[in-house]
């Protein structure tokens, strides 16, 4: 038990865990089906091409970029949007509800899972 959020997060993301993880925004990043190409700035399922905003992309890229694990509203947000966070987690929230509506209706296998006052990350179902 943990008696706020601030510690879970600490103890969970240190700066060093941030830091190690991180993936330049030009790779490209394949998780079984699931391949974002940022150089061609598109990211596809299956071989068919999703239609993502660049935000969506961005978050997505983050998400499926190994190791798999839960990224931080605050790591999302600078992420993809390349700005500093400002504290207000409805931006991603936002994101995050398109992007679940696209891989659904492109019948992925691969979902965005919230981990609650903490951020997101990305599971496959077959597993």
């Amino acid at each position: 038990m943990f008696p706020d959020l601030k510690s879970v997060r600490e103890v969970l993301f240190s700066e060093t865990e941030i830091t190690t993880f991180a993936v330049p925004v030009a790779e490209l990043v394949a998780l079984g089906r699931l391949v974002v190409d940022p150089d061609r700035q598109q990211v596809s399922w299956a071989g068919k091409a999703l239609p993502l905003t660049r935000i969506e992309r961005g978050v997505l890229a983050a998400l499926a970029s190994p190791p798999l694990r839960v990224w931080t509203y605050q790591q999302l947000y600078e992420r993809a949007w390349g700005a500093d966070y400002i504290d207000d987690a409805s931006a991603v929230r936002s994101t995050v509800k398109r992007l679940r509506a696209k891989l659904r209706d492109a019948n992925a296998t691969v979902m965005v899972e919230s981990t609650r006052g903490v951020g997101f990350s990305l599971v496959d179902t077959r597993w």
